[in-house]
């Protein structure tokens, strides 16, 4: 192998910088929609004076000297992370996670990059030809008709679309904050695993290779192939799926299953309306995340086969329906293994599938 990658347990962030909600609005940590959540920061001045002065005068009220306590938090102990802030949580979830990713290009076939997960292979990427990329280019100009029709949406979907998730599910942050968590802790692991794939392909964007394609927004400062977007809405949609399914409280689960994917496409398909990216990058965003989504279900104790998936890239739209069929797949480039492994549980993402799941049942009005 003439390279290869991996994460190590990270064991804190400071001054670690990875990538969120790429495309996002200054959203550009490794802890993505995490960062400072859970935490107030400092007071406001005034606040901060004002505590100074009152302890001074009630400290001598305190005493000297401390009891014995013996109630130490028990080490390593999942009960813990309740009491942790939301962002310290998002960092175990990453140090969790991307502990199991490891990736390779093969030196003797450098066209591709194959990515596995605890030694369980995810994902194998080939790099698009020239000739491909010129082709999608024509359809990308043809997707800015659909601009005016939904530029509010593409522009509102920048960072994480985590609302429209919600829309979808009916979800509330009094009654599902830990489902919140989980959809957050899916996207930041896929836009991870996302860079990692677009570093090592290094495929230009639409406007780079044809000027007549004028995106919308401005150009983003990685890789085309695959698409973040992609990877990180059907990562979600994978996970969300898995979960609304355990939940069994949904009267009309098939019409929300096929909602939640149905989402997931259109957010995929905003990218090429906005201009930055090719449907192709749909089609390995849409493979990739699914690879990561079962991988996350396996890290939250939901044991979920993943099948290796080998995309080829080919001129070819992105559609849901197309994508979803085996046969249509294999039709435009994308293949799977017949079988698939799963990999290991984790704790702190066990912790959350837990808090999650419970959320199944919103409080009687």
């Amino acid at each position: 192998m003439s390279a290869s990658g991996g994460f190590g347990g990270f064991g804190g962030f400071g001054g670690f910088g990875g990538f969120g909600g790429f495309g996002g609005f200054g959203n550009f940590t490794g802890l993505g929609g995490f960062l400072g959540a859970g935490d107030t920061g400092s007071y406001d001045p005034a606040t901060t004076m004002g505590l100074l002065t009152t302890s001074e005068a009630l400290g001598q009220l305190a005493g000297t000297g401390l009891p014995p306590d013996s109630s130490e938090l028990n080490m390593n102990d999942p009960a813990n992370m309740a009491g942790w802030a939301v962002w310290v949580r998002g960092s175990l979830y990453v140090s969790e996670f991307m502990h199991g990713l490891q990736w390779q290009i093969d030196a003797t076939d450098p066209g591709h990059v194959s990515l596995s997960f605890d030694g369980v292979p995810m994902a194998t990427l080939h790099r698009p030809a020239p000739q491909v990329l010129q082709d999608q280019c024509s359809r990308v100009r043809d997707y800015a008709a659909l601009r005016d029709e939904r530029g509010t949406e593409i522009v509102s979907q920048l960072g994480f679309p985590t609302p429209y998730f919600s829309m979808l599910l009916g979800l509330h942050a009094g009654q599902h904050k830990h489902t919140f968590e989980l959809i957050t802790a899916t996207q930041v692991m896929a836009a991870h695993v996302a860079m990692v794939a677009k570093a090592a392909l290094a495929v230009r964007r639409p406007d780079q290779i044809d000027g007549r394609v004028m995106p919308m927004l401005p150009t983003p400062g990685h890789p085309a192939f695959p698409s973040a977007h992609a990877t990180e809405a059907y990562a979600v949609a994978t996970v969300l799926d898995h979960l609304v399914q355990s939940w069994g409280t949904l009267a009309d689960l098939q019409a929300r299953r096929a909602l939640i994917f149905g989402l997931a496409e259109r957010v995929a398909v905003n990218r090429t309306v906005a201009g930055v990216h090719y449907p192709i990058d749909s089609w390995c965003g849409a493979a990739l995340g699914t690879a990561v989504g079962k991988a996350v279900l396996n890290r939250c104790g939901q044991p979920q086969p993943i099948r290796a998936a080998t995309y080829v890239a080919a001129d070819h739209d992105f559609f849901h329906v197309d994508f979803s069929d085996e046969a249509r797949a294999a039709a435009r480039g994308l293949t799977y293994a017949p079988d698939g492994q799963t990999a290991d549980p984790g704790t702190g993402f066990g912790w959350l599938w837990s808090k999650a799941l419970a959320e199944r049942q919103a409080p009687a009005s």
